[in-house]
């Protein structure tokens, strides 16, 4: 797949977090608990990544192969559960667009720096000036839909 093709499939996965913040938030209202559609959010995709393992006969992860990767590696599951819950409680205080661009921010800008430093054995990117001003101008666009008339 060419990068244009790549970026286009991540611009419509980025699209469908605006509508998973949008959906986990309206569920939280009809639950006990906000937390509790954080929970039906990872339940549900839990049980749908065990169907396309099976339906795409990836298999299972092993234990071995668990137990032999790097202990630092293995908090991707909490890293999500933070944003998730982070993004049911945020929507219906500040919008989701306002969400969704906070979130924006903070990934690129700690993306940025995992790139520079090559972090957890990817590729090394040096953090330059156009790497910097696009932080910046994501930053402004967060700056401008919040700012009242």
């Amino acid at each position: 797949m060419n990068q244009i093709a790549v970026l286009l499939v991540m611009v419509f996965a980025g699209s469908l977090i605006a509508l998973q913040g949008s959906t986990n938030s309206a569920h939280g209202k009809y639950l006990t608990h906000p937390l509790q559609a954080a929970v039906f959010s990872f339940g549900s995709g839990f049980i749908i990544l065990c169907f396309a393992c099976v339906l795409l006969k990836t298999g299972f992860p092993s234990l071995e192969k668990l137990q032999a990767a790097p202990k630092s590696i293995l908090i991707g599951g909490a890293l999500g559960t933070v944003f998730v819950s982070s993004v049911i409680f945020s929507v219906p205080k500040i919008g989701v667009a306002s969400v969704v661009l906070a979130a924006l921010c903070g990934q690129v800008i700690f993306s940025l720096i995992l790139d520079h430093f090559g972090a957890f054995g990817m590729p090394k990117i040096n953090l330059d000036f156009k790497r910097c001003l696009g932080a910046l101008l994501v930053i402004s666009g967060l700056i401008l839909i919040n700012t009242k008339k």
